[in-house]
């Protein structure tokens, strides 16, 4: 007896330390906060796949930006950022859902995911709406301006010991501890990811800023926090002392 409650509580450990693994960063996406199986609020996969609910190998939708799509494109195209920068800086915005933001809109625009990202509807709670809804939110003005070139950006605002680092500049992959003392304009003895560098998270051949710029969505390679498991919000660098931020600009 005494032995099958051994296993049995070894078992159901064994079970918990899986479960934690998923959410956690860089453990995959079985599990992680993008398996709509594990997400109350909304239908799960009768055969418990995780990939079906972005991705299908037969009848996908045609995006060039992602590879065998099973979303239907957002409703509505919101209105972009307003640069709060001078005039004489300013520079325009394209299309904002451009590459991969019009995927991660697909879901993030209030219809299913809780954490909207457009601003003028916070919260559209977990019910799945269908398109042309009204509660669809169609302004991405107070968010992280997106659609935009880089390059564009840096001329404009400044580049290197100004506003924003080259696109060669790796992710910030320092301890917390170093980072508190980080002068970011002397950008010196802080360690930078070799391979994940800015350039490599630009989208297309003009290198636009996306909201894959600083989320890795299948939670694979993105970054981890001091404490595991505390939040995982699928980012290139860690929250802790706005490593995320101070990889690209510089203040």
């Amino acid at each position: 007896m005494f032995k099958k409650i051994t296993v049995a509580v070894a078992l159901t450990g064994l079970m918990a330390g899986m479960a934690y693994a998923g959410t956690a960063p860089k453990t995959g996406i079985n599990g992680s906060m993008h398996d709509m199986n594990t997400r109350t609020g909304v239908d799960k996969d009768s055969l418990g796949r995780t990939c079906v609910f972005c991705h299908t190998p037969h009848n996908a939708v045609s995006v060039n930006t992602a590879p065998l799509w099973n979303r239907s494109d957002i409703p509505t195209t919101p209105a972009a950022y307003q640069w709060q920068m001078p005039l004489n800086k300013a520079f325009t915005i394209g299309d904002p859902t451009v590459g991969p933001t019009r995927l991660c809109l697909s879901c993030h625009d209030g219809s299913i995911a809780v954490d909207s990202h457009l601003s003028n509807k916070a919260q559209a709670g977990k019910k799945k709406l269908a398109d042309g809804d009204a509660a669809y939110i169609k302004d991405l003005g107070k968010t992280h301006p997106v659609g935009f070139s880089y390059n564009d950006a840096a001329a404009a605002a400044g580049r290197g010991t100004s506003e924003l680092m080259p696109t060669s500049t790796g992710f910030i992959t320092a301890a917390t501890a170093d980072l508190a003392a980080f002068n970011t304009n002397a950008r010196s003895g802080i360690a930078t990811s070799a391979t994940k560098t800015i350039a490599s998270v630009l989208y297309g051949t003009t290198g636009v800023m996306t909201c894959a710029s600083c989320h890795e969505v299948h939670n694979t390679t993105n970054a981890a926090p001091d404490t595991d498991g505390a939040y995982n919000y699928f980012l290139h660098a860690k929250e802790e002392n706005s490593a995320i931020c101070l990889s690209c600009h510089v203040k």
